[in-house]
């Protein structure tokens, strides 16, 4: 089926008003990635000691867990920055969605990064372009992931908001 926006569309871009300074890209977009991430910090050190120091984590069920608990939080940070977008008559949202729920995998890399310094007792060339390959890697795929949710739980609240509005 093709896409069909939920209300008219008009041919001509509308003016953005000046926004207050909290609402601007670059501040919305790193805060939006920072509650999430909140939700995880503590898991990764578990799950960080068990891949790079070779330990064993027995606590599959848990991870799930916190997994979906930062899917359930992407999806409702980006809601909000959606509407808060929306509120201040910004109509370019669905990129700012995106790179706030992408932006906890920033979180992410900067953690691994303390956890490299502080944890490990990795040294050498090959062993760190190894840990901060495979993280980078990691965190790309966790940017995407987020990201992804963010969007469409976002696409999601503004079909949602705007099926009810008529247009003439």
């Amino acid at each position: 089926r093709p896409f069909q926006p939920p209300t008219r569309i008009s041919a001509i871009p509308r003016q953005i008003p000046d926004k207050r300074w909290y609402l601007h890209s670059s501040v919305i977009i790193p805060l939006g990635g920072l509650l999430p991430f909140g939700s995880i910090f503590i898991e990764m050190y578990f799950i960080f000691t068990s891949f790079w120091n070779y330990k064993f984590y027995y606590v599959y069920g848990f991870v799930i867990l916190v997994f979906s608990i930062l899917l359930v939080v992407t999806s409702c940070v980006t809601i909000v920055i959606t509407y808060f977008l929306l509120n201040a008559e910004d109509y370019r949202w669905p990129w700012t969605a995106f790179l706030s729920g992408a932006s906890t995998s920033v979180y992410v890399f900067l953690y691994a990064v303390y956890y490299f310094v502080a944890k490990t007792k990795m040294y050498g060339l090959f062993q760190t372009c190894f840990y901060f390959g495979q993280t980078l890697l990691l965190c790309l795929a966790l940017g995407i992931i987020c990201g992804s949710i963010g969007y469409l739980g976002a696409r999601a609240f503004v079909f949602r908001i705007f099926r009810g509005v008529k247009s003439d």
